[in-house]
């Protein structure tokens, strides 16, 4: 791989990494909700808008996709919040095409050839990146408090996280905004990465892809996804074209593959908490040796 193509290749692992972690934490809280795509979709689109058409600098413009595409993803979070389950990610998953209709049928962003020339950005990778690592402190964090807690015991037995005290409604909004802010995030700079958008590329293949993520990686922890998302991005570029061709096939036989025969993933919670106790007993050891223990 030469250097520009894994600077390309690094741009889009980060961005798929930021959308897989926006679907899984509302599904922390059993609720697969897919509106980061369409959240991804439109904050693409009004950030390219407003770089192309409005000449406005590149962090003006991502900020306006960020805002436009969570305030969308809140407005909806108030349905969704309502609904669980197969319900949630069905009727998520049909407005997706919702928007990539109405984009196809106007031609304000461009009608289906979209917005063409956007201005390529040097520093985009390192921007991404950046970003990559404030949301993985921030995924972690969640995981790691109460509100993790809150989502665990939703997922688990909703009617005891009630009796806990638990809000579900509101806790599922929360969830929901933030996914979709993350999954907006994702959409402006997924804009600024190829230069061009327009609505068919927020369809199936990306859908299926970021399933594949979540799902082969490790549904039920963040850590995953930093496997899956560079192995299934990189796969179509580095097998042979004429296989290539094939990708969706492919990606959807590894997601059943994995569902059937590892429903954790590759990283499961236990192999984290496995990890976590050898970290430490290490850690303990490395500390009970040192020079400084040894003389006391």
């Amino acid at each position: 791989m030469s250097f520009l193509n894994f600077y390309i290749y690094s741009e889009f692992v980060g961005i798929f990494i930021l959308l897989v972690w926006a679907i899984y934490l509302p599904f922390r809280g059993g609720q697969l909700y897919n509106g980061p795509i369409y959240c991804m979709l439109i904050g693409g689109f009004i950030s390219a808008y407003a770089s192309k058409n409005l000449n406005w600098p590149f962090g003006l413009a991502l900020l306006l996709g960020v805002v436009i595409g969570t305030i969308i993803g809140f407005l909806t979070s108030f349905a969704f919040s309502r609904t669980t389950g197969i319900v949630s990610a069905t009727a998520s998953l049909c407005i997706i095409f919702i928007p990539i209709s109405v984009l196809n049928s106007t031609n304000i962003f461009g009608g289906p050839m979209g917005i063409m020339g956007l201005p390529r950005i040097g520093y985009l990778p390192i921007v991404i990146w950046i970003f990559v690592l404030l949301i993985g402190v921030f995924v972690y964090r969640i995981d790691y408090s109460r509100t993790g807690r809150a989502l665990e015991a939703t997922r688990t037995d909703p009617d005891l996280a009630k009796s806990l005290g638990v809000n579900l409604q509101q806790l599922s909004v929360y969830m929901m905004s933030i996914a979709s802010m993350i999954g907006a995030l994702a959409g402006g700079l997924f804009a600024f990465t190829i230069g061009d958008i327009n609505p068919s590329m927020f369809g199936f293949t990306v859908l299926l892809n970021t399933m594949a993520m979540l799902f082969i990686g490790g549904r039920y922890t963040m850590w995953g996804i930093l496997i899956s998302a560079p192995i299934l991005y990189g796969l179509p570029q580095w097998v042979p074209s004429s296989i290539a061709t094939y990708m969706n096939l492919i990606m959807g036989m590894l997601l059943i593959i994995t569902l059937m025969a590892r429903p954790e993933g590759i990283v499961s919670r236990e192999l984290i908490q496995h990890l976590e106790v050898w970290g430490k007993s290490l850690f303990r050891q490395n500390k009970e040796s040192s020079p400084t223990n040894l003389e006391k």
